[in-house]
């Protein structure tokens, strides 16, 4: 459900698993450009610090590929103290298509995401760490190998641990996410925002230091082309629904879209595509744990815009209604507690009262989103009542009357 242009799709970063949240094709099998070779492969054991491997050779498998990237999913066999070991990894590269690849490279979907690895994210572990203890970080997987393209569409390369070694797995979307994983999800990302409004307290506007968060004008254009490509199909289906509305919101998207990307201030850093699709859960010591993919879209943000984005893509419409307005104040508490344990009390006050205030836009922006990305669950019975759903509550609701700024 990833925003990323026309055709955009979502590339998950476990090719491992059996997630039925991509609507990507099995990418073909992995070739030279790759350049997984044995001197590759002893860079990466170093830097698990396993420094005297023996016998290594490398296993790939064409994992998926997407509009933004092809994944590899990689295995690395090694010798060490009379050990057969092993290391596995996901290798994530730029697509093939000339096209796609430009799109890429104009966007910087790539190069966003290598710097989230390598500069945003650990300056927010160290933060992290410094305030909550060791091992309170992001839920993301760990950062192995990052290289940034040289030239506007050139090579790039991010290798990351897969996660689905160590027992994490892939929702299935068209079930939709259970009440515990949905919990899990909103706890990684009160911890993503907190985080990130509590580094805004002690340097500033994040955007400052890390100038390659995703901008809101840059945003609006990548969201007005998903919307465009989904909108037919959309209207189609409604169409053949008649209690659906007749035109849907998506109809007057190029007028909303600076009202519904807008940033408020205090302003977080937000995932930007926090849906099923781009999640993994694993159950440990009674309790679920969630780990959050694809950051290509970071941005600056307000909190709502992905919890919104959750609820409406990832929940049945049952579970929605039932426990909507109990996940939002969950989330919110949780978000004001870490906020308090991490030196910013204020900003997590103000983020957390504004939460229901910001429901209409942040779920009409959400609402785009999966009209933009429609056909991911066009063809599946339960998906595409959960659209049609989440369409007849907003409208109830009087979301979809929302009005440009402008408007008002």
């Amino acid at each position: 459900m990833q925003a990323g242009g026309g055709d955009s799709v979502t590339a998950s970063e476990a090719p491992s698993s059996d997630s039925e949240a991509s609507d990507c094709e099995p990418g073909p099998e992995p070739d030279q450009d790759a350049a997984l070779t044995e001197e590759w492969a002893r860079e990466l054991l170093e830097t698990a610090d396993e420094k005297n491997a023996q016998e290594v050779r490398v296993e790939s498998r064409a994992g998926v590929a997407g509009a933004l990237s092809r994944v590899l999913a990689v295995t690395i066999r090694y010798e060490c103290a009379g050990e057969r070991r092993a290391l596995p990894l996901v290798v994530k590269l730029p697509p093939r298509d000339p096209f796609g690849r430009l799109f890429v490279a104009e966007a910087q979907f790539d190069t966003r995401e290598i710097l989230f690895y390598t500069e945003l994210a650990p300056a927010l572990n160290k933060l992290a760490e410094e305030a909550l203890g060791p091992g309170m970080g992001l839920p993301i997987p760990k950062c192995m190998k990052a290289r940034l393209p040289d030239e506007i569409g050139g090579d790039s390369e991010l290798v990351l641990e897969d996660v689905t070694s160590s027992g994490y797995e892939a929702a299935e979307f068209a079930a939709g996410l259970s009440l515990g994983r949905a919990r899990a999800a909103l706890g990684a990302a009160a911890r993503l925002h907190a985080l990130s409004l509590a580094l805004r307290e002690r340097e500033g506007a994040l955007d400052r230091r890390f100038d390659f968060l995703f901008p809101c004008e840059r945003a609006a254009a990548g969201y007005l082309r998903l919307v465009r490509r989904g909108l037919p199909q959309l209207e189609a289906f409604l169409r053949g629904r008649p209690t659906a509305p007749t035109r849907p919101p998506p109809a007057r998207a190029p007028s909303l879209l600076g009202t519904l990307l807008r940033p408020a201030e205090p302003a977080p850093l937000v995932h930007a595509d926090f849906w099923s699709g781009n999640l993994l859960f694993r159950e440990r010591d009674g309790a679920c744990e969630c780990m959050a993919l694809d950051w290509q879209m970071v941005s600056l943000g307000r909190p709502m815009d992905d919890v919104a984005l959750l609820l409406l893509s990832s929940l049945t419409p049952e579970l929605r209604r039932a426990a909507g307005a109990e996940l939002i104040e969950l989330y919110g508490a949780r978000l004001e507690a870490e906020c308090r344990r991490l030196g910013a009390p204020a900003a997590g006050s103000q983020a957390r009262r504004a939460l229901a205030p910001d429901w209409p836009r942040a779920a009409l922006r959400a609402l785009l989103l999966c009209a933009g990305s429609v056909d991911v669950a066009l063809g599946e019975p339960r998906a595409e009542a959960r659209l049609l759903e989440a369409v007849r509550d907003l409208k109830a609701e009087g979301v979809l009357l929302l009005k440009p700024d402008t408007d008002a």
